[in-house]
Order: structure tokens, then sequence, then C-alpha cells
């Protein structure tokens, strides 16, 4: 396996999205202990990346449909919201609160089991993307 193969980097989806080489989606009907394990692991790991934004949203109103957009490139935003981060922590660490119209836990996944894939008339997506996530779950969950 080449450097660049061992270092990928994918993107998160629920099953809204189609499964594609670059974004990892849950799998509709897992048969094997494997898939369930990638599913969970999924589901985990985008309710983490959920709640993050949902504090960032609560705090920086912008960020939040209701308060604001951002129109720039994805560049500019990826540095944006990593400057939000920042600016996050800092205020949890002088213990400075939300405002009392903001919600911590706007955007926030419920706890509880992950949300079962919905079921879609669409077909699923085509081989060489079946196959990355495969590759995923063969490598990382077996």
């Amino acid at each position: 396996m080449g450097e660049l193969q061992r270092h990928r980097v994918w993107l998160l989806g629920d099953s809204g999205f189609p499964n594609l080489s670059w974004l990892l989606t849950p799998v509709r009907n897992p048969r094997t202990r494997a898939e369930e394990r990638y599913n969970e692991a999924q589901w985990r790991t985008r309710r983490v990346i959920e709640r993050t934004f949902g504090l960032l949203k609560a705090r920086f109103r912008c960020l939040h449909m209701t308060g604001g957009s951002l129109f720039y490139s994805p560049k500019k935003v990826c540095n944006i919201i990593i400057a939000y981060s920042m600016l996050h922590n800092l205020a949890l660490r002088r213990q400075v609160p939300f405002l009392q119209e903001d919600d911590p836990d706007d955007g926030v996944v419920a706890a509880g089991e992950p949300v079962e894939p919905v079921d879609s008339d669409e077909e699923e997506a085509d081989e060489d993307e079946n196959n990355n996530r495969e590759s995923v779950i063969q490598q990382y969950f077996q």
C-alpha cells in the first residue's frame, strides 16, 4: 500500500447522502458484525462533529442559518471555523457563558441509538464507491 493510500482522508455523511469515493456513509442493511461496527463508529464520529458544530453555531450566530451565512470560498470558511474554534476554546477556559438566547444544544444529535439509514428508491452507489467503503470496513472493522 502506498504512502498516500495509508493517509487517505474521507468526509462522513449520513444516510441522506450517496456513498461516494470521498464520502463515507452508513451501510443501509448491515449483514456482518464488521459492517455493524463500521456503522456504529461512523455514527459516533458524526455525533461528535454535529455537537461541535452545534456549540460553535450557538456561540457564533453567523455560522447558524438564522444568524447569517458564510458566503466565502471553502478554504476561507475553513480558516474562519478554525478561528472560531480557537475563540470558543478561549471562552471556555475563561468561563465566558453563552448568551441567554443562545442554545448550546442547537444542532446537537440526540443521544441514544443510531438513526437507521433511510431507505431510498435510489440505487446504491456505483461499484467503485461501494468497494471503497468495503475496503475501509475490511481494513479497520474486521
